[in-house]
């Protein structure tokens, strides 16, 4: 679903100035000589947040563009890291799950987009750092990282975390004297996988159990005041000691030091009743403050400057993806950037050099980039609704489950009815056309509203009528201007009427269908420039293959009642048609003369149009041939000039290859049956029944016959009718 407001202004933004200024060549390149179209900008979809989308153009590539931006001190706005269904291992989760699974009464989702790289095998676990409320969930391990601070201040930057755990000992001395004697261990991880002589911390917030192996040992510590956040010390008592045994259950109220190797050897001077403090901590204190923080890949911009390598081979960098980053602009404000890719036509997606100069550009001073490819998603709930929609192009086709996310949240109250959208907002209407508007409604906080009785719908220029409450009947051609209003508040939707055509496109083009199939069929109008046309179905006519079936035209569906045979369906408007193939047949053809030992053409065609990616067999001969070129030749009992002679046959004299050895000799079978073997060098070999490959743009594939002889060929192609062509290659 896209943004109910969408319009797509007369304005080409070029950014060469960004080129001017960047020094890195990277990205002048990449800014060199776009375009950007703003198709919405600063739509609100709460107090603090806004949505914005754009194209752009540039030699080569296109490129979509959805844009979050955020203010983070806004006093209704709330932004939190989510986890898939809570925990950090063993599952994923959508985004828009996990908003609305963290929503309640008095807190809306309001956007919600994918966030870290992750593991792609269990326990799918984020690269980098992520905090949520407070909560420590997994620590760092060097990758840099986006904070929000309890006082809504964002730092981007590379978070190094300095736990350790302590053990007090009293050791007696002479005279009764007692040592305090305080040994230390360095926490390596909290609720990451356990390496070799590490010492990792697990919290609820992992799982239900550690998933270790069995070599090491384990201790549970209970009395724990949870959560675990950073800059603090805490105390446990250990309540059991499990060595040699792995992947145990972590209590909900404690937490889990598990060792290996030297880890596992100092775990062994605990025991039952021993009180054992953890210190977790970062080096940079800044940290310490952080309540919502979530991880990525790599810094972009800094201090206002991009940070990437000037030629960095990696192809996470230079090649196009589809991208997700969070950036914060030198106001405070925070962005996230949707770019779609894999998707020719529509969006190809960025390199992260073309992301950074997009980013800086809108005076973005520092940025992360975050998970991308197919996870790259961007929910928010549209102007007057209460759910989330997909507001990007994921390369997917949907949205893929992740393992962590960013969520943003509405906490402001019910107001008063302040805000009416229509529903189209512009549109272009082939005249005789009927179109129901809607209406969608916020409040001064811009929460959904109801749309209150008594709406009145008015139209300005001679275009058309009201027929009923929101049903515009579209008469004249020309430009007007749709009111719905109620007391003070309106909403207005631009309206254009054709009465011409210049496009029909028909969905799909081709059908394969069996007898008794129904297929839907669904038609699009263009303009001169390739914009839609509203167009009533009722105003199409439709026209099919006589006898292929019964046709609906009111809901342009066919029922398929005869044979699986080659037929169309066609259906106008005015003076333009559109045809969808049934069935549609290839056509074999060749391209040149049957000659023996000559390259030649085959061509696939339909309907006289080449056919791309058909796959051309070769069905006879069935069997691998072969021709003898000396003047006569020995046929062997062996692969060798040392076996015995069977036969001598002479040139041309064709035999049947049953196999082809190392030494160059072939196993063959005569015309009267017996089998023996010849030297290879002396026989010109034609392959039995093959596949020849696919054909290309031109619906062309290449074939030789090196004997002369009958030959079969078929054409494949999913959603046609085969073709088949019998040729008859003759000796030069």
């Amino acid at each position: 679903m896209s943004y109910i407001r969408k319009r797509v202004l007369p304005v080409f933004l070029a950014i060469f100035l960004v080129a001017c200024l960047l020094a890195n060549p990277m990205l002048s390149l990449a800014a060199a000589a776009w375009q950007v179209v703003p198709e919405v900008e600063k739509i609100p979809l709460a107090t603090g947040v806004q949505y914005s989308a754009y194209q752009i153009t540039a030699p080569g590539y296109k490129e979509a563009l959805k844009v979050l931006t955020i203010d983070p001190r806004d006093r209704f706005t709330v932004m939190e890291t989510a986890v898939s269904h809570g925990n950090l291992a063993l599952d994923q989760e959508r985004p828009t799950a996990m908003a609305a699974r963290l929503a309640r009464e008095g807190k809306a989702a309001v956007a919600a987009t994918n966030g870290d790289f992750y593991s792609t095998r269990v326990p799918y676990l984020p690269i980098g750092l992520q905090i949520s409320n407070g909560e420590l969930l997994i620590s760092p391990q060097g990758f840099p990282a986006l904070g929000l601070t309890g006082n809504k201040e964002v730092i981007i930057g590379t978070p190094v975390m300095a736990a350790y755990l302590t053990v007090t000992r009293e050791i007696p001395g002479k005279g009764g004297s007692v040592a305090r004697v305080v040994y230390t261990y360095p926490i390596a991880h909290v609720n990451r996988e356990r390496g070799a002589d590490m010492l990792v911390l697990y919290t609820p917030a992992f799982a239900a159990r550690t998933g270790t192996n069995d070599y090491g040992m384990e201790i549970i510590l209970k009395g724990v005041d949870l959560p675990v956040k950073a800059g603090r010390t805490y105390t446990g008592t250990v309540a059991a000691r499990i060595d040699a045994k792995g992947n145990n259950p972590i209590p909900p109220d404690g937490v889990v030091l598990s060792g290996h190797g030297k880890a596992q050897e100092f775990l062994k001077q605990l025991h039952a009743g021993d009180k054992v403090n953890f210190t977790i901590r970062f080096t940079d204190t800044r940290w310490h403050d952080v309540i919502q923080a979530v991880g990525g890949h790599e810094i972009i911009l800094q201090n206002g400057q991009v940070v990437l390598p000037a030629n960095s081979t990696d192809p996470l960098v230079r090649s196009r993806h589809p991208r997700t980053a969070v950036g914060i602009t030198k106001e405070g404000r925070l962005e996230i950037v949707v770019a779609d890719g894999r998707q020719p036509g529509y969006s190809d997606g960025m390199t992260l050099y073309e992301l950074a100069a997009f980013m800086q550009a809108r005076g973005i001073v520092a940025a992360l980039n975050l998970d991308g490819g197919g996870s790259s998603v961007l929910a928010a709930r549209n102007a007057g609704e209460y759910e989330l929609s997909i507001l990007n192009k994921p390369s997917d086709g949907q949205e893929r489950p992740v393992t962590n996310g960013l969520v943003v949240f509405s906490t402001a109250p019910r107001g008063q009815l302040s805000h009416l959208y229509l529903v189209p907002d512009v549109i272009k209407v082939y005249k005789g056309s009927k179109v129901q508007f809607s209406l969608k409604a916020q409040d001064n906080y811009y929460n959904p509203a109801q749309v209150p009785a008594g709406v009145t719908w008015s139209v300005a220029g001679n275009v058309g009528r009201f027929i009923s409450p929101g049903l515009f009947q579209a008469d004249n051609p020309g430009q007007g201007e749709i009111t719905a209003r109620t007391g003070m508040v309106k909403a207005t939707s631009r309206v254009t009427v054709v009465d011409k055509v210049y496009r029909l496109k028909i969905t799909p083009a081709i059908a394969t269908l069996q007898p008794g199939a129904v297929q839907q069929f669904t038609v699009t109008a263009f303009d001169a420039e390739g914009n839609e046309i509203y167009v009533d179905s009722s105003l199409y006519r439709w026209t099919v293959s006589e006898g292929l079936g019964r046709f609906d035209p009111e809901k342009g569906q066919l029922s398929l009642a005869g044979p699986a045979r080659n037929a169309w369906v066609k259906v106008r408007l005015g003076d333009q048609e559109a045809v969808a193939a049934i069935n549609p047949a290839l056509e074999l053809a060749l391209d040149g003369r049957p000659l023996a030992g000559q390259e030649v053409t085959l061509v696939v065609r339909h309907n006289g149009a080449p056919v791309a990616g058909a796959v051309v067999q070769q069905i006879q001969p069935a069997a691998t041939l072969g021709q003898v070129t000396a003047r006569a030749l020995y046929v062997r009992t062996g692969p060798g000039t040392g076996y015995k002679a069977i036969t001598l046959v002479p040139k041309g004299y064709r035999l049947a290859i049953l196999a082809r050895l190392e030494n160059g000799w072939l196993q063959v079978r005569l015309q009267d049956g017996r089998e023996g073997y010849v030297a290879g060098e002396y026989v010109i070999v034609q392959e039995g029944s093959r596949n020849l490959g696919e054909t290309d743009a031109a619906g062309k594939i290449r074939f030789t016959a090196n004997v002369a002889g009958s030959y079969s060929f078929a054409a494949m192609k999913e959603g046609y009718l085969p073709a088949g062509l019998t040729l008859e290659f003759s000796e030069k």
